[in-house]
Parts: structure tokens; sequence; C-alpha cells
């Protein structure tokens, strides 16, 4: 993920919003492990028996989780927040 995106992530969080805090670490976490892809991200429910009530965010089910959470809300955040910034017509600058 370049620092544009990671940036307009971040602004897109805060829309819904996070503080800037947790909209830094989110957008730092997710920029370690983001491939860029065509598909859209979705919330799935991990189906772990020793985590049942944790939600993460990926592009297909069982792939590599770029964000989790115990709360679908803050997963469903991330995931329509990526799938906002990946959009082609997307403000190119990473600013608000």
């Amino acid at each position: 993920m370049d620092d544009i995106l990671r940036r307009r992530l971040m602004h897109a969080l805060k829309d819904r919003r996070w503080t800037e805090l947790d909209s830094q670490r989110a957008a730092e976490g997710i920029a370690s492990i983001y491939l860029a892809e065509e598909s859209e991200w979705r919330v799935w429910p991990t189906g772990n028996a020793a985590r049942p009530d944790l939600f993460y965010v990926a592009r297909r089910l069982n792939d590599v989780s770029v964000y989790d959470s115990l709360l679908e809300g803050r997963a469903r955040d991330v995931a329509n927040a990526l799938n906002e910034v990946e959009r082609p017509d997307a403000d190119a600058t990473g600013t608000p």
C-alpha cells in the first residue's frame, strides 16, 4: 500500500468517526499486508472455535485478514473504507 492510499484510508476511517490514533493504527497494520486486487473487501466471521466472536476483513473467505475486530461494525468500517479508497474515481491526493 502506498502512502497516498494509506492516508486516504485513514481519512475514510476518520469520516466514520474513528479517532486519529485508531485510524492511523488500522491503516499502518493494513498497509503492512495489503495486496491490490480487483475483488471487494468483505467481513467474515472467524468460525474459529478458539475465537468465535472475532470478525476479519479479507477479500475472500479464508484469505489472510488485513484487520480483525471483536466488533462487526468496526470490521465493516474497514471493509467499506478499503472499497471506497480503491474505487477508480476516488480522490488521488490522500486528503479529505
